[in-house]
């Protein structure tokens, strides 16, 4: 093989693959990565809550300090979430923001006195061990879909589990 030949394929090597590879960008022929279920905070949020040791939390803060069909289903969807945790529910704490609902039937979570302005009422949070709020899931009235947000809620800990150091 001629040396012209064999330069000429290396370039092509080269070029033909960065070529397909900026066109794919350009023109979107693909789905962008987001491995993340729940939407990320756009502002930045710290919280100080009273804990024992660092460790994720679940938070969930509900609208008024009566409990309502939808405020059932998201204490629903935390329970049933922690409880999936399984051996990883040591790294993870459940809390509701309100010290009025009975939470006699959700043994999973624990109530806090303290309500956070900076956080939208019936959304469920996801906070990192250092307070900061990190993502956060919608709440709904339906069954249905607040086992799909407890299942993607598992997802995305799992994964921020596998990679935490602290916590």
């Amino acid at each position: 093989m001629k040396a012209k030949t064999f330069f000429g394929i290396f370039v092509a090597m080269a070029v033909v693959p960065l070529g397909l590879a900026y066109m794919t960008l350009k023109f979107n022929w693909f789905t962008p990565a987001a491995t993340n279920k729940g939407e990320f905070m756009a502002q930045e949020v710290t919280i100080a809550l009273e804990k024992e040791q660092p460790t994720w939390t679940i938070i969930y803060q509900p609208q008024e300090n009566e409990c309502d069909q939808l405020c059932k289903e998201q204490l629903y969807g935390l329970n049933q979430t922690y409880i999936a945790l399984g051996k990883l529910q040591k790294r993870v704490d459940a809390f509701v923001l309100s010290d009025s609902i009975d939470l006699s039937d959700y043994p999973a979570t624990r109530q806090v006195e303290t309500q956070f302005s900076q956080l939208d009422s019936n959304f469920l949070y996801v906070v990192d061990p250092m307070g900061k709020v990190v993502l956060r899931y919608q709440a709904s009235p339906s069954r249905e879909q607040t086992i799909m947000t407890s299942k993607y809620i598992l997802s995305d800990l799992k994964k921020l589990l596998k990679y935490a150091r602290i916590g």
